[in-house]
């Protein structure tokens, strides 16, 4: 399956980035739209791919990836979700307030992207005491994913602002 040129690059393409939509995989490989679509449709029926499904896009990743490592990385292609489990991971339990302080997004952006992490289970709160503390339930899966596939996501400016908040805070 992988004696091709195109299917081969196309798929070293995925491996290193996990999570990539057909567009992006389409981009990184320099090749034509029906080409790769045709592609990453032959790896996947063979599979050497598996596709996620998500909004308007699929998604692509290894077939031998774990799936709770496709469930973050999936999650890690929104920028505002990443930048959630990034700070969730590095601290031991954030107020609602502080991560929006921390992301310099909106409340209701904050808001709607971490109730859909809590539905899916990656992110867990706490209601103990006065104030609401969530946290990453695998925050050394998120963290070790983050830094193996960082420069795959396409969206840089969480990324920037979380190494320096993440060097300020060691």
């Amino acid at each position: 399956m992988l004696d091709l040129p195109t299917r081969q690059r196309i798929f070293d393409f995925v491996r290193e980035h996990p999570g990539s939509s057909a567009r992006t995989v389409q981009r990184g490989a320099q090749l034509g739209w029906g080409e790769t679509a045709y592609h990453l449709e032959q790896m996947r029926r063979a599979g050497l791919l598996y596709r996620e499904r998500g909004g308007r896009r699929d998604y692509y990743f290894p077939a031998d990836m774990p799936p709770v490592d496709r469930q973050l990385l999936l999650a890690m292609q929104s920028a505002v979700e990443r930048g959630l489990l990034v700070e969730l991971a590095r601290s031991n339990g954030l107020a609602f307030r502080e991560l929006v302080d921390r992301l310099k997004v909106g409340k209701s952006t904050v808001a709607f992207h971490l109730k859909y992490l809590l539905a899916l289970g990656i992110v867990e709160v706490d209601s103990a005491g006065a104030a609401r503390m969530y946290r990453a339930r695998r925050p050394d899966l998120v963290l070790r994913l983050y830094g193996s596939y960082r420069d795959s996501f396409e969206d840089r400016w969480i990324d920037r602002f979380s190494s320096t908040w993440g060097g300020l805070t060691r």
